[in-house]
């Protein structure tokens, strides 16, 4: 069993990843999905779940297995069936005379303005595919289908799943400022109020840290493959994740006092310095002082905490702008509730007028802005390179201009696609955005069970595949019927 263990953890390791234009080309066929999704409810309001979990998941499942060396095609695969579906359906049908498509989409404008954090559907759609994807990843990693430089490299450059944590927690940055909207106040500082909102945030930590630890335990316990360079010997994900909200409460004062943005910057910047003037990266990447001490057993997982929670305040930043239905004072730079409508944003400064912007107007110049900085970031020879491993300046710029892009498409798409009728998202992909944590979760756990089970190195690609769609299922089916039971665990 030994021997299969250190087998199973030489798989993992020792890796190099592939091009950014390449993974790029494979995530973006969730985008495809999501067209097609879009294209095909046009035509058929009722998608039977099979459709669903075929659209959204085994299309993504395909992208990083069998296809991963031609997702053009499978991109044109996806798209030209439904955009046929949908010419014939929207070209030949005409709108009832008693609701137009005019009318329809003025009644959902009016319904949606009536809030100021409505559900959007291409922000659920964002968050769901990055869980698929992420779900499917983790396991996937273990069979040969699965292109080795897809999996996480060992110490510099990038891959698909070094891009996949750093996304996860965007995305809780992301959707964590939802309550900071909806309950934003001009702040005044109080000892009894700052030491509540650490006491809350950590009690909000304690069920993600106690996964952490159970992981760790059982790990240790049942002697199972672990990849000890990624967070270190007693660390991972969960443990990071379950500490990010406790910063964030510590540094509450500051972040209600300074943009988000702007400490996020400042911070990034302390990390490349942290990394170019002193001999952390040295200290890092040797395995000579691996069982010196706990720091540098889990060295790794100690220092990339600054990057995470630098990504997360990126996310937060990204959320003032993008999950507001209408315009609020600032929002391209601090979180804020106050509505700003045309007459009264004319009436405003000019710089005012330029940071209060609507979601695709945010979107736009996030996107233009984190991809010339990340690009220029890349470039440098003065930045170290893009490493997952030290979460750096660059591959934090990497992680956030690739998911301000990716959110822009899903917002296009969803703004300028027309369609006959109000459409409904997808069924499942709501169902896993309600339970998102908990089905991450879920993944992490089934990924346990299937490598006891089975030697996943020796199965072909035809098994591989068996053992992932039906892993894909079980997840997805949960995932529906806790949604179907109104059960909505967050973790």
């Amino acid at each position: 069993m030994s021997s299969l263990k250190h087998l199973k953890e030489q798989f993992v390791s020792d890796l190099s990843g592939g091009s950014i234009g390449e993974i790029y080309l494979v995530t973006s066929v969730a985008l495809t999905s999501y067209l097609a999704h879009k294209f095909i409810k046009d035509s058929i309001s009722q998608l039977p779940l099979v459709y669903d979990y075929i659209i959204n998941v085994l299309t993504v499942l395909s992208a990083i297995t069998i296809y991963s060396n031609r997702p053009v095609v499978l991109h044109y695969s996806i798209l030209l069936p439904s955009l046929f579906i949908y010419l014939i359906n929207h070209y030949t049908t005409q709108p009832r005379k008693n609701e137009s498509a005019a009318a329809a989409a003025a009644k959902q404008e009016h319904e949606a303005v009536s809030t100021i954090l409505p559900k959007k559907s291409f922000l659920t759609t964002y968050r769901s595919h990055m869980l698929i994807i992420t779900n499917l990843s983790i396991l996937a990693v273990d069979f040969k289908v699965f292109p080795r430089r897809f999996a996480k490299v060992e110490t510099w450059g990038t891959s698909m799943m070094d891009l996949g944590v750093g996304s996860f927690v965007f995305s809780m940055g992301l959707f964590n400022s939802r309550q900071l909207i909806k309950n934003h106040t001009k702040y005044r500082f109080d000892v009894k109020t700052y030491l509540n909102v650490i006491k809350t945030n950590t009690i909000k930590a304690i069920p993600v840290l106690v996964l952490g630890i159970a992981r760790i335990v059982s790990v240790k316990q049942l002697d199972y493959q672990e990849h000890v360079s990624e967070y270190g010997v007693h660390w991972n994900f969960f443990v990071t994740l379950g500490l990010l909200p406790i910063f964030i409460g510590i540094l509450d004062p500051i972040l209600n006092l300074v943009p988000r943005v702007v400490v996020a910057f400042a911070l990034a910047l302390v990390n490349e310095y942290l990394l170019k003037k002193t001999n952390i990266i040295q200290f890092i990447i040797m395995s000579d002082n691996r069982l010196d001490n706990w720091i540098t057993m889990n060295k790794e997982g100690i220092y990339s905490l600054l990057g995470y929670f630098t990504i997360f305040l990126f996310g937060q930043s990204v959320g003032s702008f993008v999950l507001t239905e209408y315009p609020t004072k600032n929002n391209l730079l601090v979180i804020s509730n106050t509505k700003v409508t045309v007459t009264r944003k004319k009436k405003t400064s000019l710089l005012s007028s330029l940071l209060t912007v609507t979601p695709t107007q945010g979107l736009i110049f996030a996107t233009v802005f984190y991809q010339v900085v990340f690009n220029l970031v890349n470039e440098s020879i003065t930045v170290t390179s893009i490493s997952r491993r030290l979460a750096n300046f660059s591959y934090i710029l990497w992680v956030v201009s690739y998911n301000s892009t990716l959110l822009l498409g899903y917002n296009l798409i969803d703004k300028f696609v027309p369609t006959h009728k109000k459409q409904e998202s997808s069924y499942l992909l709501d169902s896993i955005n309600n339970n998102g944590l908990l089905i991450f979760l879920l993944g992490n756990l089934l990924t346990g069970l299937v490598n006891m089970s089975f030697n996943t190195l020796e199965m072909s690609n035809t098994a591989a595949l068996v053992v992932l769609i039906g892993y894909s299922i079980l997840w997805s089916t949960i995932a529906i019927f806790l949604n179907h039971e109104r059960i909505y665990l967050k973790l």
